[in-house]
C-alpha cells in the first residue's frame, strides 16, 4: 500500500448508502415527471494515459432534479475526490489540507442544513445522496477547490425535468473531452531544457500564469512528451523540480535506495533529509503548492527511484540515473 493510500486509511474512507429510484426515460422533449423518485448519475474526475492526465470537473457541473431525487456520483480515477455541501451558515468549503475532510460527514439525505460530505473517495467507489428540499446548492471536492465545483438545483416534487439524463451524459463526456485534450496538451508548455537537470513536477494548462484550470498532469516531467520522465546526471549534480501545476500540490520522496516510502510517511510530512541524496537516508521536499521548487544534489552513483506521495498511486513515480 502506498503512503498515500495509508494516510487516507487512518482518517476513514467513504462509503456508498443505498440509492433507491430509477432512472429517467430518453425523449427528445423534455421528460414527464413520473409519480416515482429519480436516481441521476454524475461523474467525480475522469483520467486518461494511465491516470497520468486528469479532468478535474463534475461531469455534468450542473444537474436539474426534484425533492426526494437521488444523486450517485461515482469516483472512476485513482485521484481522489470529494462531494461536499455545505450547511447553515457556511459560505466556503474547509481548506484543502484539513485533516477532517478524508472522513465522511452528515447523513444520507440533504436539504441545505448540515455540512455533508462524502470523505476521500477514489478507485471506482460511489457516493449516494437524496435530496429532500427544493433550493439551489453549490458543492465542492475540497481536495479540488476552486476549480471543482457543481450545482444541484433542486424543484420541488412533481416538476418537469430540464433534460433526462442522456442529456447531461452527453454534455459530460463533451466536458470531459475537452479537459483530457487540454490537460494533454499542456505536457507541450514545458518550459526547461528537455532532458536537462531541471524538471516540472506537475504541469497543468496556462502554467503558473493562469487560472486553477480543469485538467492537470500527475507526472514528473523532463521533456515536452510524457513518455520519458527519467533523469541521467553526473555524479555531483543537482537537479531542480519545480511544481507547474496551477490546481494540485505534489512533492518529491527519496526513499532509502532499493525501498519504497514506508506507509508511515504522509504527503503532508514535513522536509527532511536535507539537500543532498547518497542512497542511504530518506530525502523528503514536504508539500510543494504550485510554483514551489525544491533542489536536491547527488553526491553516489546510482539508480534511484522517487514518488510524489500525493499521486503515487496514478503513476506519479520516475527515477534519476547517477553516472
Amino acid at each position: 500500500m502506498s503512503a498515500r493510500l495509508a494516510f487516507f486509511t487512518v482518517f476513514g474512507a467513504a462509503a456508498a448508502v443505498a440509492a433507491m429510484g430509477c432512472s429517467s426515460s430518453s425523449s427528445s422533449s423534455p421528460p414527464v415527471r413520473t409519480p416515482f423518485a429519480h436516481l441521476w448519475k454524475v461523474t467525480a474526475g475522469a483520467s486518461a494515459s494511465q491516470e497520468a492526465v486528469q479532468g478535474l470537473e463534475f461531469y455534468p457541473a450542473k444537474l436539474t432534479i426534484d425533492a426526494g431525487d437521488t444523486i450517485t456520483w461515482s469516483f472512476p480515477t485513482a485521484e481522489v475526490h470529494t462531494v461536499t455541501f455545505l450547511g447553515a451558515g457556511q459560505s466556503t468549503p474547509p481548506p484543502a489540507m484539513d485533516p477532517n475532510n478524508a472522513a465522511p460527514a452528515g447523513g444520507s439525505t440533504y436539504d441545505g442544513s448540515v455540512y455533508t460530505s462524502s470523505g476521500f473517495v477514489a478507485g471506482g467507489k460511489t457516493y449516494t445522496l437524496t435530496f429532500t428540499k427544493p433550493g439551489t446548492y453549490v458543492y465542492y471536492c475540497v481536495v479540488h477547490t476552486p476549480e471543482m465545483v457543481g450545482t444541484i438545483v433542486v424543484q420541488p416534487a412533481g416538476t418537469a425535468y430540464p433534460k433526462d439524463q442522456s442529456a447531461y451524459d452527453a454534455q459530460a463526456q463533451t466536458a470531459e473531452a475537452a479537459d483530457l485534450s487540454a490537460g494533454a496538451a499542456s505536457v507541450s508548455l514545458f518550459p526547461y531544457t528537455a532532458g536537462g537537470a531541471h524538471i516540472a513536477a506537475g504541469i497543468a494548462p496556462g502554467l503558473l500564469a493562469g487560472p486553477s484550470a480543469t485538467s492537470t498532469v500527475l507526472r514528473f516531467l523532463d521533456t515536452t512528451t510524457m513518455s520519458d520522465s527519467n533523469v541521467d546526471v553526473a555524479v555531483g549534480s543537482t537537479v531542480t523540480w519545480t511544481n507547474l501545476a496551477n490546481n494540485e500540490p505534489h512533492d518529491v520522496v527519496f526513499p532509502v535506495a532499493g525501498q519504497t516510502p514506508p506507509p508511515s510517511l504522509s504527503p503532508f510530512s514535513p522536509p527532511s533529509g536535507g539537500t543532498t541524496y547518497d542512497g542511504t537516508t530518506l530525502v523528503n521536499s514536504g508539500v510543494m503548492p504550485p510554483g514551489a521548487s525544491f533542489s536536491l544534489t547527488f553526491t553516489k552513483a546510482g539508480t534511484y527511484t522517487y514518488y510524489c506521495l500525493f499521486h503515487d498511486d496514478d503513476g506519479m513515480v520516475a527515477t534519476v540515473t547517477v553516472h
